[in-house]
This record gives C-alpha cells, structure tokens and sequence, in this order.
C-alpha cells in the first residue's frame, strides 16, 4: 500500500512537508501528523474515548498514534471519488461542524455535504468547499491521556480544528500504515543501552565501588524518562512496622485505566547490609507505577543493629503490608512480586527460598527478581557487612546464606547477573543456581543483562534501555498466566 512519497527539503514555506497521495487500495490507516511534534510517535487524527467507550458524538482530537495496538479509534479511509474521509470501525465519515477558522471536526453519519468534503494533498488536510481552511493540530505540548497498562511512554492529546492555512507543523499531516512503527508496549524485548553509555560502562570494567556507582548514577541521572513526575501518585513514607527504615513508598499512575487489579511489585535496595536507602530505587517503583502497575520501593533495618534474618522478615512485612491495603491500591494481593539489587536480591532470596526462618503466618510473594545478590560469601574472609549480619562465628554461616538451606522452590524467581558483575556476585549466582536445578529439579528464570554493571540494571529502568524491565514485565505476565 502506497500512503505517501518522498520527503520535500524545506522550501519557501518553511518547514518540511509530505507528499501525500490518495491510498492505491482500500486498506484503512492512521492518518497522522508529518511531525513528531512532541510525542516521537506522532499525533493521528483520533474518536474521542477508549475501547469500548469511544464518544462518537464528541469532537474528534489528535492523539498519540497507536502503533502496534488494536485500532478501532484511528483508522480512517480516504473515498477518493468523492473526498469524503471514513473512519472505518465506526461507519461514520469526517466533518467539520463549520466552514469556519475554530471549527471543530466531528465523526458524522456519510451524506452528500460540502462539510464532509476534504482534498488531501501537499501535507494539508483542507476542506474542499474552503480551501483556504486546514485541519490543525492545537499549539502547545500536549496533556496527558488515558493510557492502558503496559503502554510506555504515556499518551498525549491534542484538540483539532479548522484554521488558516499556513505553513506551521501543526497542519503537515500523512498517512501512515498501522505497522509503520513497532508496539510502544512496555514489554517489548531489546536492548536499547545508548552506544555511549555502553562504551562509559565497559570502561569500568568489572570492579565497582563507591566511586563506580556514583558515576554510573549520574550517567542515568542525565538520560531522559519515558514517564514524567505529573503521571504519578505517589504516597511516601507508609509505615509498615515501627522501626523508622520500615517504611515504604507507593508509586501509582494518574492516567491508566484498568478495570480488574494490578500487579504489585516490591523493589529492596542494596548497600552491603549496613547501608543504603530506599530512595535509591524510587526510579523502579515509579516505572512500574506508569505503566499501570503498582511501584513500591521498601526499606528495611540494617545490621549491626538489626542482624539475620531480621532482613528477609522486612521483606515478608512488606508483602503482608501489600496483601492487607491491596484493594486500596488497586492491586492484586495474589500478584505481590518482591525485587531486590545487591543485598536487597539477598533478602528477598532468604525470605523465598528459607521459609523456616521467616515469621509464622508470613504470606508467599507471586513470585521473587533477584538482580546480582550475594546469596553467599567466602566464610574465610568475611567483609564488613557480613560480619556485622551474619555475625561472628564462622560455624553459623552455613546454617544463614542461602545455598545449602532452599526448603522452598515453589515461588517463580527470575535471577538477573550483569556482565560486568564481579566475582563476588556470579559466583554465588552460580552456586544457588546449580542448587536448584541440581539438588531440586527446578530451572528458574535467568537473564544476563549485557553491557550493565552491578548498578546499572536497576538504574536503567525507566529509560529507552527496556533490556531488565521488558524482561521484568514478561515474567511478571507469564508468572500469572501460568498460575
């Protein structure tokens, strides 16, 4: 199908236009602005409403364009015989409530009027009875749309009228095929790492400190968000037991529509079980709250004051939390998945896979993302954290890591190790892993995630690297497809 032709330089008007010529077939498409405007996706010419609630007697707006979605809003048919424009789900054609600058357009029952006629050519949408006349987009940044989950980054609209016709972008539109681009869902696999922060990364090869992390903190500091700060709700500082780092904070959207319950994901931070602050997850929590989802990210009390297994009890108090203000939320206190960095992954691996040392009446997560934790450690050479957590007495430690004492292994768990990981995080990895398949006959999940260090893979969601949150969000899906 041929919708439109080459690219014009920018000429006298100005600004870069589309050819744009009547379709060579009957299959309906997007008919979309040339520009991105500020939505790379583009604005397509869109019925008021959502899914089965589309408003057909309310004025047509402009809206991010779906690609990749079902389409019943946004497809529209150019009647090249007569000039008339169909939008083809609906039976209804495009027509201007008036011939006048301001108008708005509308869906309307097909008839003969001179309000329902449209010469598409050179990149305006005009009206055939008053040339002088085009469709435009309106000024300004678009507000924010309802949005169904997964959808990332969120929708924007814009109204639609009848103006002047002139040389702005506003008023460049084309057609464009339903597959033009690839799905905007969230759970899109790829990669995505920029080249340069890949190439910043590798440069630090696989050592990493404190000096690593802060400067792998501000390289995703400076890259941009598929989600803004006025998508979200967020709740800070719910207590969830008494001591003051027992404390949670729950991100929500403010523009997804869902009508049944939603996931809820946990996310613990790391910091060598005597530091770190939950703070340093927020973008996690916040992701999965603009896709729909409910984001929480969780502190919890640090040794020496509070020593082992006080960790992975934080971790169950915060799945009892979830599971008791679920309805609240908007959650699904069946779907509660805990997430965990570092020493976070450690925790949350102690309360999946050691039952036995949890509190009694401690309710089982949907399912347990451990990203790069120290499941273990060389008992002969205990650091700073360890001695502190596990405490001083080297015969105890075989009896408090995790390998050598799994009772449990019916909790789905995806494992995640980063390719510049060290040592100290892949081996464990490595023992907990043969474990369970070994000694358990169970294949948990794994993913390396490629070109990220130990840091980088929390860091990275929320941005245009989908590499650790698309493959966060499958097993979140296929976990509660399969159960």
């Amino acid at each position: 199908m041929t919708r439109f032709a080459s690219k014009l330089g920018a000429g006298a008007l100005g600004s870069t236009l589309l050819l744009l010529v009547a379709p060579l077939s009957a299959e309906p498409g997007l008919l979309r602005t040339a520009a991105v405007l500020d939505d790379e996706r583009g604005y397509c010419i869109d019925v008021a409403g959502n899914g089965g609630e589309l408003r057909l007697d309310e004025p047509l707006e402009t809206h991010t364009c779906k690609y990749g979605a079902p389409l019943q809003d946004q497809l529209f048919e150019l009647r090249a015989e007569d000039g008339r424009i169909e939008a083809v789900a609906q039976d209804r054609c495009l027509a201007a409530e008036a011939l006048e600058p301001g108008a708005r357009l509308h869906l309307r029952a097909c008839d003969d009027s001179a309000l329902q006629r449209w010469s598409l050519a050179w990149g305006r949408l005009r009206a055939a009875a008053a040339p002088e006349l085009c469709a435009a987009v309106a000024p300004g940044a678009g507000e924010l749309a309802a949005t169904p989950p997964l959808v990332s980054p969120v929708y924007r609209r814009r109204a639609l009228t009848l103006e002047a016709c002139g040389d702005s972008e506003r008023q460049a539109f084309r057609w464009s095929s339903p597959d033009e681009r690839g799905s905007s869902l969230a759970d899109t696999l790829r990669s995505g790492m920029p080249p340069a922060v890949a190439a910043q990364l590798a440069s630090f090869g696989r050592v990493f400190n404190g000096t690593v992390a802060g400067k792998t903190a501000q390289i995703y500091a400076e890259l941009e968000r598929v989600y803004a700060p006025e998508e979200l709700e967020v709740r800070s500082g719910l207590a969830y037991g008494p001591h003051e780092r027992q404390r949670l904070d729950v991100y929500r959207g403010k523009v997804r529509r869902s009508q049944e319950p939603v996931p809820m994901i946990a996310v613990f931070h790391g910091g060598g079980l005597i530091g770190g602050d939950r703070r340093s997850t927020a973008n996690v929590a916040a992701y999965f709250g603009s896709i729909g989802w409910v984001g929480v990210t969780a502190g919890y009390r640090l040794a020496p004051e509070h020593v082992w297994p006080e960790g992975a009890r934080d971790v169950g108090a915060v799945v009892t939390w979830l599971r008791d203000h679920a309805a609240e939320l908007g959650g699904d206190p069946e779907r509660i998945f805990v997430a965990g960095i570092s020493t976070g992954a450690l925790h949350v691996a102690t309360y999946v896979f050691m039952p036995q040392v949890l509190l009694p009446g401690t309710p089982r997560a949907a399912g347990g993302i451990l990203v790069s934790g120290p499941y273990t450690f060389d008992f002969a050479r205990p650091g700073r954290g360890e001695l502190a957590y596990y405490g001083t007495d080297p015969s105890l430690y075989p009896q408090r890591v995790v390998p050598g004492n799994v009772t449990r292994t019916d909790i789905p768990v995806l494992f995640f190790t980063a390719q510049w990981d060290s040592e100290r995080y892949t081996v464990p990895f490595a023992q907990l892993y043969s474990e369970l398949v070994i000694e358990h006959g169970v294949v948990p999940r794994y993913r390396q995630s490629l070109g990220h260090n130990h840091s980088s893979q929390l860091l990275s969601i929320g941005t245009s690297d989908t590499s650790v949150s698309s493959e966060i969000i499958d097993f979140v899906l296929r976990t509660t497809e399969e159960h």
